[in-house]
């Protein structure tokens, strides 16, 4: 069909709100199956870099106005099972609401690039005994890992990219049994990252677990080989650490030579945090709470910082710097950059338990990291933690072994 726009007249530059309404359109397409999640970024990206009447209609021109009739289209696939073999979704497949996932001592792949979406959130139950589980999503597609690890380990890896908005969400509850789950995101194909990141500007959609006014350690440390971010989503293992004595050495040596000590402290303190793949939830005068994807990477990163105050001490005798360290695994309440609920208050608590120079550890947390056989325990006690009306069996990690 030839243009009959008049070739004389210039183009009209869209406002936000038209890209926004166009960003709207997407999403309705994509969640009634009419696009994939590929197809999605790719148009979402158009839309967002779009500066004209024209551009932007160029983005939906071949999509329906409004909803058709319904027609056939292929059944839902609601389970991937894999016993002892392999077992793929790829392509161009159709997933509603949700969608299950077993390997027991096989493997299996969901790739979402080209599936077609029939819900605004998709839920994954993936169940991996002794196997593997990989979900593969596109670059800036909103996902959420939860779930419990027995033996095993989960892993969301996705790609340092704003999320783009009205995209559906890929929700996971993994449950990897002395098995694996990775969640990752992949470009689409032939695209560099670079040009994705750059075409990808809109807001993200929540935010990440760091401190945006802190030093940037947390991103920056927490890549992965590939060089791509992981942030801890679901369970987590928390740490809390203090100075012990911190207002006593602060009367005693007066605010500026107290505030030295403590720069000195956070210094150190962040530098082994950055090292151990820790995420900086926040900090308040000498004591700070950090996340860690893992059970091992937490006690490996307050072993780390314990050394680091002992040799620092050594070299200070003056005023040595005595830390106490509290770590808890659970799945805490994710509120903006802040972790709340049960388990980052025991967290607390069993640091407030702590005796000086000590790494007190709940028993679950216990329990996750004794069977690699990389760490050693004291013998288990009683605590009485403030707030809790039960006592709980806390170990002490010998971090000197």
């Amino acid at each position: 069909m030839a243009d009959e726009r008049d070739p004389a007249q210039p183009e009209l530059r869209v406002s936000d709100r038209e890209r926004d309404l166009v960003v709207d359109q997407l999403h309705r397409h994509v969640t009634d199956g009419s696009l994939t999640l590929d197809e999605f970024t790719e148009r979402v990206g158009a839309a967002l870099e779009a500066r004209t009447r024209g551009e932007l209609e160029a983005v939906t021109f071949d999509l329906a106005p409004v909803p058709m009739t319904a027609t056939r289209r292929a059944r839902a696939r609601r389970w991937v099972v894999a016993v002892m073999s392999g077992s793929q979704a790829k392509g161009r497949w159709r997933v509603g609401g949700s969608v299950t996932a077993v390997a027991v001592m096989g493997g299996c792949e969901l790739d979402f690039r080209k599936a077609e979406i029939d819900a605004p959130e998709v839920h994954v139950t993936a169940v991996a005994v002794m196997g593997g589980i990989d979900i593969i999503v596109p670059e800036g597609i909103a996902v959420e890992l939860s779930g419990l690890p027995v033996m095993g380990g989960k892993q969301l890896k996705l790609a340092d990219v704003p999320f783009l908005p009205g995209s559906p969400v890929i929700s996971v509850r993994a449950f990897p049994i002395m098995g694996g789950v990775m969640v990752r995101s992949k470009p689409e194909p032939g695209t560099p990252r670079r040009q994705r990141k750059e075409k990808l500007s809109a807001k993200p959609a929540k935010p990440e677990l760091r401190q945006a006014d802190e030093p940037a350690v947390a991103a920056e440390a927490a890549g992965t080989d590939d060089g791509l971010p992981i942030f801890p989503d679901g369970t987590v293992t928390i740490m809390f650490s203090d100075i012990v004595g911190y207002s006593a050495m602060t009367e005693r040596l007066g605010d500026l030579a107290a505030h030295e000590v403590l720069r000195a402290h956070n210094a150190i303190l962040r530098e082994e945090v950055a090292n151990g793949g820790g995420h900086e939830v926040k900090s308040q005068g000498d004591g700070f709470m950090v996340a860690f994807s893992s059970a091992t990477r937490g006690l490996r990163c307050a072993v780390a910082i314990q050394k680091a105050f002992e040799k620092y001490s050594l070299e200070h005798p003056e005023e040595p710097i005595v830390v106490h360290i509290g770590l808890h695994t659970g799945e805490p309440v994710r509120d903006g950059s802040d972790l709340l609920g049960r388990s980052v208050i025991t967290a607390s608590r069993l640091s407030g338990a702590a005796e000086p120079g000590e790494v007190l550890v709940s028993s679950l947390l216990h329990e996750l990291a004794s069977s690699t056989g990389e760490f050693r325990f004291g013998p288990p006690r009683q605590a009485e933690l403030k707030g809790m009306s039960t006592p709980l069996t806390v170990y002490p990690l010998d971090w000197q072994a």
